[in-house]
């Protein structure tokens, strides 16, 4: 199974990503759309891994406000997404994910959290004012759980399904 330890969107939180989505389209901006039933932020990336690890997840035991901030590209890796306000209660719950990774010896990506969204895989700009002409909407939403993803190849693209989950 190919995992990933991430948390999963509220609706209003989902629609206001959809909606940035839509104004990039409205922009002109091309490249491959996540469905909005896909976006998530990741915590940790697992990988290939045989067995679900859900009973490693830590459990959130203070409820905390993430928010949107800004669109961000990453150029090396190509992708457009959207970004969360600084929140120490998010490092801290990704550290912490990745502190129980460790003691339970499965292997994850150990690139530095930086927390994002993907919106647009290989995006195509037709000007880079577009970035500075659309205005991500400040949602919000209160994390109140981590999540298990397994992604699957289809044939329209990745699937996320989320497989587990930790309160």
């Amino acid at each position: 199974m190919r995992l990933f330890v991430g948390l999963e969107p509220t609706p209003d939180f989902r629609a206001a990503l959809s909606e940035a989505q839509m104004q990039l389209q409205a922009a002109g901006v091309g490249g491959r759309y996540l469905s909005p039933l896909n976006l998530h932020l990741t915590l940790a990336f697992i990988g290939e891994w045989p067995v679900s690890v859900t009973e490693v997840l830590p459990n959130i035991t203070e409820p905390f406000l993430i928010t949107l901030a800004h669109l961000g590209i990453f150029t090396g890796a190509k992708v457009l997404w959207a970004g969360i306000r600084p929140s120490p209660e998010l490092n801290d719950l990704a550290a912490k994910v990745r502190k129980h990774l460790d003691a339970a010896d499965i292997p994850y990506d150990r690139q530095s959290f930086n927390p994002h969204i993907t919106l647009i895989r290989k995006p195509i700009l037709p000007g880079e004012q577009v970035m500075n002409s659309i205005q991500v909407s400040p949602a919000s939403m209160i994390v109140k759980e981590v999540c298990l993803y397994q992604s699957t190849h289809e044939a329209d693209g990745m699937k996320y399904t989320v497989i587990g989950r930790a309160k």
